[in-house]
């Protein structure tokens, strides 16, 4: 997610001091190094139990670095103290991240570390809204321009933030941990690392990335290190493996702090990937189980963040009415998806708008509808990957791919028919009978009607997953050869360009790491198109007017799903009204700030209007990047066979479109 900009120059003030930086990490590293050594031979099931007695002592000093912050800020310190003892609980909390927002998840996101934007809490009946807050907002507001002058709203944040986290030290600690919760929040602090720490989506006004990811990478390192007196002898090898890859990770990190040229893809494939699987070797060695044990997308089995099932599909489809995952149930899907008798008029199918040949795009702005000469209100988006999602549609109105295809049945301009015709046309199929009898056969009164209809689609869609682009397969190891300018491009994607804080890694999506749980939307400010001289605001309100009453608030007027960028190469136009007709259009775009980046009045607008100054060359390495993310392997469907109607000799004239 990009922040809302509050600031109107991040180039200031983006570095403390490294020495001053130096000795805050040294002094909380020898603080928690002195107190909980693990002696050894220590019982084999208390390794959990120093981590969290490390932990609770680390959470206090946290809390006592934000009560200093509140005092300075009631006192109205100078500016340049303010930001130094923002550094210094923020480094204090980046030694208790791993845990706290693996225990406290919803907490950590409404009140100590969450975006600074408006945010809706999900846990009210009402859906209140939680104004920007928390260590994120006071990072953006600290290093603005106005911070002189917004010394009240600076000294109400840190006050808001030390009430939030007395309360939570009350009633968070002690904290009892086990051996599978300890491993997944480690495994879990480092996909944290490498997707929001590293791309700065953390520190939106101090710049302070990497050494705030030498402080989160050094307590983990040091949690770890407390299996010692309780490693089995089978798990010494993983034990020690894991050991220097945390070192190696950290000379890494060490060798180069400069944001903009730090080598993301070297860290990824050399210490994140590794250290993420050595972790789960060592957990399967040490007889600690394999988990899951937190609710969450992330399947803990995964041993690469770039696994096809490092994500779970299954978490975004567990309100289904039958599992998405049946194959009887994914080749019905497909067969449906196909066949143009789903519409009113028997000529539409799904893949008229969804066209596997363009990734499952259509080409056009806006896509066609039954009616000649008139199109829908919005671009097609790719449907690949579509199931890493929380939320449905540009707009974001759906909850599940099942209730989405609800939307295409009824629109007067899509399918135009209901379910109840297409129930009554599919049974006159011998063969359709018979394939939702081996998919659904016994679950409902009827074996065709709605739910299963809704659910075969969804089931075939859920299948359209794409993780094994060159991009994927070399960071994987699977293959030695990347292109360098994709290398350079990737690089500058998950750093300078910032387009890594938006479409989050590994789906480059919407879908919020570490834990995947929640699809994001972006204001953009998007335009009729780029023109640079002459910009025009789309008028689209998005999801501010989506029909769920929950959305439907200021902050998300002109807000937008942030979709994929897998297979951007197969997918233009691009934006949701389809009228950017290339990569180079869509990064221009992103240069100049979005829309009020280009002097348009977009107060909503989450994408900073500060231009990224990216040259030429960056830019054609942020796409050659993005080039490399294509993959439509096994997903290409030339030659469909639709099921026959014995009744209806004339349905069977039907085409694909």
């Amino acid at each position: 997610m990009v922040k809302l900009n509050i600031r109107t120059d991040t180039k200031k003030n983006k570095q403390l001091p490294m020495k001053q930086l130096t000795a805050s990490l040294f002094a909380l590293a020898l603080f928690a190094a002195l107190g909980f050594y693990a002696p050894a031979g220590a019982p084999a099931d208390d390794a959990a139990g120093r981590i969290a007695r490390a932990y609770a002592a680390d959470f206090y000093r946290f809390q006592a670095e934000v009560g200093r912050l509140a005092a300075l800020a009631r006192h109205q310190a100078e500016i340049p103290l303010l930001r130094e003892q923002l550094a210094n609980a923020r480094l204090a909390f980046k030694r208790v991240e791993y845990l706290f927002d693996y225990t406290k998840t919803h907490y950590n996101y409404l009140h100590v570390n969450g975006p600074p934007l408006p945010k809706i809490d999900k846990e009210d009946v009402n859906g209140d809204i939680v104004g920007p807050n928390g260590l994120q907002a006071l990072d953006e507001l600290l290093y603005s321009d106005e911070a002189e002058e917004q010394r009240a709203h600076i000294q109400a944040l840190a006050a808001e933030l030390q009430k939030s986290v007395d309360f939570i030290a009350g009633v968070h600690l002690p904290l009892s941990l086990t051996g599978v919760q300890a491993i997944e929040a480690l495994r879990s602090g480092i996909v944290r690392l490498f997707t929001l720490g590293l791309t700065g989506f953390d520190t939106p006004g101090s710049g302070n990335a990497l050494p705030e990811a030498v402080a989160s990478l050094q307590a983990m390192e040091q949690a770890f290190l407390l299996f010692e007196g309780s490693v089995s002898p089978e798990a010494r090898k993983e034990y020690q493996e894991a050991k220097k890859l945390f070192r190696k990770a950290y000379y890494l990190l060490r060798a180069n702090q400069d944001f903009d040229s730090f080598g993301r893809l070297e860290f990824l494939k050399q210490a994140a990937n590794p250290l993420y699987e050595k972790l789960l070797d060592f957990q399967l060695a040490n007889g600690i189980g394999a988990g899951p044990f937190k609710y969450q997308a992330q399947d803990m089995r995964a041993r690469n963040m770039f696994d096809e099932n490092f994500l779970n599909t299954g978490f975004y489809s567990e309100l289904s009415y039958a599992p998405l995952s049946n194959p009887a149930a994914v080749a019905l899907g497909k067969a449906l998806f196909y066949d143009p008798i789903l519409s009113g008029d028997g000529k539409l199918s799904c893949a008229s708008c969804h066209d596997p040949a363009r990734a499952f795009t259509d080409g056009l702005p806006k896509s066609k509808t039954h009616i000649p000469g008139k199109f829908t209100r919005r671009n097609s988006p790719t449907l690949i990957d579509a199931t890493y999602s929380s939320r449905y549609f540009w707009d974001m109105r759906e909850v599940t791919l099942e209730r989405q295809v609800a939307h295409v049945v009824n629109d007067t301009l899509e399918f135009n028919t209901d379910f109840y015709e297409i129930a009554a046309r599919l049974r006159q199929s011998e063969t359709y009978v018979r394939m939702f009898e081996e998919a659904y056969g016994g679950i409902g009164r009827e074996d065709i009607y709605s739910r299963s209809i809704s659910n075969a689609l969804a089931a075939y869609v859920n299948s359209l997953t794409s993780f094994n682009s060159a991009f994927d397969r070399y960071v994987r190891g699977e293959t030695g050869e990347y292109p360098a300018d994709a290398a350079r491009g990737f690089d500058l994607f998950m750093g300078k360009a910032a387009c890594g804080t938006c479409h989050f890694a590994p789906a480059f999506n919407g879908a919020t790491p570490p834990f995947y749980m929640e699809t994001e939307s972006e204001a953009l400010g998007v335009t009729l198109g780029l023109d640079t001289l002459h910009p025009q605001l789309d008028p689209d309100p998005g999801r501010a007017e989506n029909g769920l009453r929950k959305d439907a608030r200021p902050h998300y007027l002109y807000s937008f799903k942030t979709v994929t960028v897998r297979n951007a190469a197969l997918t233009a136009p691009y934006m949701h009204n389809g009228l950017f007709n290339t990569l180079e259009e869509v990064m221009e775009f992103y240069d100049r700030g979005g829309g009020a980046g280009m002097g348009l009045d977009v107060p909503t607008q989450t994408l900073p209007p500060d231009p990224l100054r990216l040259t030429e060359r960056e830019k054609a390495d942020i796409i050659a990047f993005m080039h490399t993310l294509t993959d439509t392997s096994g997903l290409t469907v030339r030659n469909v066979v639709l099921p026959e109607f014995e009744g209806h000799p004339e349905w069977n004239e039907r085409g694909v479109r």
